[in-house]
């Protein structure tokens, strides 16, 4: 079932250090247990009403070639965008206070700006693959295994937490070289076959 794609999205989405995944951290370690059951399932819910609201979105549009195709190009040039950024960033010594890491945690689960350009990216990527809009009982699959996979990222995050950040600070250079490659590669391809 191609909705199983939801699962690494999701999973990918959120594996990132950021401050959703630091808030996660926190309060685990701190071992608010009944707080951090309330932040996850606010996680799940936002996260699923932005996944599905700009799927919808998308599919709207598909009625329109023109429109469709645009956003399918911009979609791409930003992937080819976003490819070559990562691979020539340089790494610089950022140092981040822990203060007020669940605010801004919360904060960011409710208004997450970056959500929508993520899921329209996604949804011009995963419709070549999936047509939500012959089977909405699809896009309920597909958002599903989203949630899956967003839960993934967050038990990750609170058995592994310290090490992992730690991990992908030393090799954050690294892996965004290896991540941008694939991007600019992707896109290339992606704007070369579209028709």
């Amino acid at each position: 079932m191609m909705s199983l794609i939801g699962i690494p999205i999701g999973f990918y989405g959120y594996i990132f250090p950021g401050n959703i995944n630091l808030m996660i951290v926190e309060l685990y370690s701190l071992k608010k247990y009944k707080f951090l059951s309330i932040c996850i399932f606010l996680i799940i819910v936002f996260e699923t009403f932005y996944c599905v609201a700009s799927l919808l979105l998308l599919n709207s549009l598909n009625n329109n070639p023109t429109i469709y195709k645009s956003i399918e190009y911009v979609s791409f040039f930003m992937i080819l965008f976003m490819g070559f950024w990562m691979i020539f960033e340089s790494q610089k010594k950022t140092s981040k206070t822990n203060k007020n890491t669940i605010y801004r945690g919360l904060i960011n689960v409710v208004f997450h700006p970056q959500q929508i350009p993520f899921w329209v990216i996604m949804g011009v990527i995963v419709n070549k693959q999936i047509h939500f809009d012959t089977d909405r009982l699809i896009l309920v699959y597909f958002a599903f295994f989203n949630a899956i996979g967003t839960l993934l990222a967050m038990f990750i995050y609170m058995i592994f937490g310290l090490k992992l950040l730690n991990y992908l600070k030393l090799n954050f250079s690294q892996l965004n070289k290896i991540i941008g490659i694939f991007y600019v590669l992707f896109s290339i391809y992606s704007l070369l076959s579209i028709n």
